[in-house]
């Protein structure tokens, strides 16, 4: 059980050390396991086909073999979610700049960013928190938005860091994230790690979309969080 004193910051920091933690862990053992099988398949399936095999045989390694390849398709996009850059080394502006770089190029979508030219200094945590809600909202816009655009702003004002993503997309009805009517259904793990994210540097976080009207989510984090 953690001690009730644990800072949020603490807190944070070690949610990501256990994330990358699990990334190593996938890499190291699934994924090594299924590149031999892949390994395997593929050269059963080639020596099948030289010995000229019936397709009986054939087609079905043929189709094991594709679906090894799409499990490793599948694991490599999610653990290149969770992998976490040098946070502490380059600093908020250049891994948001990543973070949606590598979106556009993955998906093919097209997102404006704009950060504030000279943020002031942004602690470790607060660094995290902003990556992670970048990350999980342009997530939801590819999954569920129904549109290739959106729009990502950075900025600093009053001691907080924002952070704003919007989109034009479909929009939808947003759950209630605080207080006893909170929601839990699976369906917004998404929404809930984003608020929990938040709150553990004291942070906030609004959710603002209605059906056919496009979303917009919103964070501030103090900046020496």
């Amino acid at each position: 059980m953690l001690d009730s004193g644990l800072s949020g910051s603490r807190l944070l920091a070690l949610t990501e050390e256990e994330l990358q933690r699990i990334v190593l862990d996938v890499h190291d053992g699934p994924v090594q396991y299924l590149f031999a099988a892949l390994a395997q398949l593929t050269a059963l399936r080639a020596r099948l086909e030289a010995d000229g095999a019936p397709s009986g045989y054939v087609a079905p390694l043929a189709r094991s073999v594709e679906s090894v390849e799409a499990a490793l398709s599948d694991i490599r996009r999610t653990v290149s979610t969770f992998r976490t850059p040098d946070l502490a080394e380059r600093g908020l502006t250049a891994v948001v700049e990543e973070l949606v770089a590598g979106h556009e190029a993955r998906t093919g979508s097209s997102v404006e960013l704009t950060v504030e030219p000279e943020l002031p200094a942004v602690s470790l945590a607060a660094t995290v928190a902003v990556y992670r809600i970048v990350q999980e909202a342009l997530s939801n816009v590819e999954r569920h938005a129904g549109v290739k655009d959106a729009r990502v702003c950075v900025w600093a004002e009053g001691g907080r860091v924002h952070a704003e993503i919007t989109d034009s997309g479909r929009g939808f009805t947003p759950p209630l994230l605080d207080g006893p009517d909170a929601t839990t259904l699976p369906a917004h793990i998404g929404l809930r790690g984003m608020r929990e994210r938040v709150a553990l540097v004291h942070g906030t976080l609004s959710v603002e979309s209605r059906p056919g009207g496009g979303t917009r989510v919103r964070a501030e984090v103090p900046l020496d969080a």
